[in-house]
């Protein structure tokens, strides 16, 4: 579908840029020919169809025209972020692992070779000139393959979600939307790799309406927004501060900037900051691996408790324990209807019995909707804190925290201490020094009652996962053992 879709663009609008990575552009014409160059190697190779076939590709572009590549003769696609990952594979349609000549290491023979897989050596993107389109390979007698993306772990574990391609191309033009890509678009990915949700739908609801993606891997992303007119750019909290590192006369002002932010909630100092020095149209982004986008909110910095206006053709409900919707300020689960059919987990049934049920993806977050609509997201199911004897949902504490310190990160946990007690631990993501008294004081105000036993970490760095999201286990582990 998405070839299609290119090579439909390629043929209407050849020299049109579809897509610049770390500078290097490449024109529909030329992103086409490349697709069809690496096709019809893949043809030659007769892979088993209907099997999964991992791209243990990190450069972007290269991942993507083989990825298109193997999908159109019928092949499922997959992604990892660097070698070390393969060994926890165990999908068992996986048939074989694709690298490129300059990605290619010992140890990726060795892994692939332990699991009985099978090792395909691709030419590097460079040596995919503009040269003539290659006569078509024959069109494969299966369906187009569909894609894997990994799961951002947010609930519990890193799971698998397969994407079927007729269900994802119906989904575009509702995304397109949601996101305001179009063809004029000028969409700034990063480094977005397609494991994740966002660094895969992103480029693929671009290059579905004709825009122009825009990839970039490495130091000094501010020279992106030097050189191009760009109209989107995602980020997470953490890319965002990254790139507001620049110095102040090498990150120019774009007015006419989306910045959208996702995989986390965005701290209100860093929102600031943005606003000041690259635009004022920033929104907030919730989505997920398994529900897709739910809501592209414009940020309020007066309106702390992080509403988001759920896209109309989105169904969310908060519902009890019994699945019951809940009224109006209600706090409860949070559950999505399924918009493209997916109903659970590759090979993982347990999973799938459990956050998929009756036609709705529960994500196992706590949220409240309001009489008008919006959704205000209290933390997940699990992340509930005991202070005081009180039950507390951790996300809504973290979140005001963060804006009155002014810190980048803020993750909140108790601990049952050996004489049956809750101890609280708060974990400060914050470059510049905070004395204990204005801990104290601010968390005080927060939580409107003085806290007796709390032990306050202050770290340069959080361990975040790939989207940028607080690692809470692996937090505890590093700072309790």
């Amino acid at each position: 579908m998405l070839l299609e879709a290119i090579t439909r663009q390629a043929e209407l609008t050849p020299a049109k840029l579809a897509l610049i990575h770390n500078g290097v552009t490449w024109s529909y014409s030329g992103l086409a020919q490349r697709i069809a160059i690496s096709r019809q190697h893949f043809a030659a190779q007769k892979l088993r169809p209907g099997s999964v076939v991992v791209l243990a590709i990190q450069h972007l572009a290269a991942a993507w025209v083989h990825g298109i590549a193997l999908r159109s003769l019928g092949l499922n696609t997959l992604c990892v972020p660097a070698e070390k990952t393969l060994p926890d594979l165990s999908l068992a349609r996986i048939d074989s692992v694709v690298t490129t000549v300059g990605e290619h290491r010992p140890e990726i023979s060795m892994q692939v070779a332990d699991k009985g897989w099978r090792l395909v050596i691709a030419a590097p993107i460079a040596q995919l000139a503009d040269v003539p389109l290659p006569q078509a390979a024959a069109a494969s007698a299966l369906p187009e393959g569909g894609h894997v993306l990994m799961t951002s772990g947010t609930t519990g574990s890193y799971k698998m979600v397969l994407r079927d391609a007729v269900a994802e191309a119906a989904s575009v033009p509702l995304h397109a939307d949601i996101n305001g890509i179009s063809a004029q678009s000028v969409v700034y990915v990063g480094e977005f790799l397609k494991l994740t949700a966002g660094g895969y739908r992103w480029p693929l609801i671009t290059w579905a309406v004709g825009g122009t993606v825009v990839f970039h891997q490495g130091p000094e992303p501010h020279r992106v927004f030097q050189a191009l007119p760009v109209t989107h750019a995602f980020a997470t909290p953490s890319t965002l501060g990254h790139l507001l590192k620049a110095p102040a006369d090498a990150l120019p002002y774009c007015a006419s900037l989306r910045l959208l932010v996702t995989g986390g909630a965005l701290p209100k100092a860093l929102a600031l900051i943005a606003q000041s020095r690259l635009t004022r149209q920033i929104f907030t982004v919730l989505a997920s691996t398994e529900a897709l986008t739910l809501a592209v909110t414009p940020y309020d910095n007066s309106d702390g408790l992080q509403w988001h206006h759920i896209h109309p053709a989105r169904e969310v409900q908060v519902v009890d324990e019994a699945g019951q919707p809940l009224p109006a300020g209600s706090q409860g689960q949070l559950r999505v209807r399924v918009l493209d059919g997916v109903q659970g987990y590759l090979d993982d049934p347990v999973a799938s019995q459990r956050f998929f049920r009756d036609g709705y993806f529960y994500p196992g977050d706590l949220g409240i909707l309001a009489a008008d609509g919006r959704l205000a997201l209290r933390g997940r199911v699990t992340e509930v804190i005991n202070v005081l004897g009180s039950k507390l949902a951790a996300a809504p504490l973290e979140q005001a925290l963060q804006d009155a310190l002014g810190a980048t990160g803020v993750c909140i946990f108790s601990v049952p201490t050996a004489a049956a007690e809750e101890e609280l631990h708060l974990a400060i993501e914050s470059t510049a020094p905070i004395p204990r008294p204005q801990l104290e004081q601010v968390l005080e105000t927060v939580l409107g009652r003085v806290i007796p036993h709390i032990r306050y970490h202050l770290c340069g760095q959080l361990p975040r996962n790939h989207m940028g999201k607080i690692q809470r286990a692996l937090l505890q582990q590093q700072l309790l053992g």
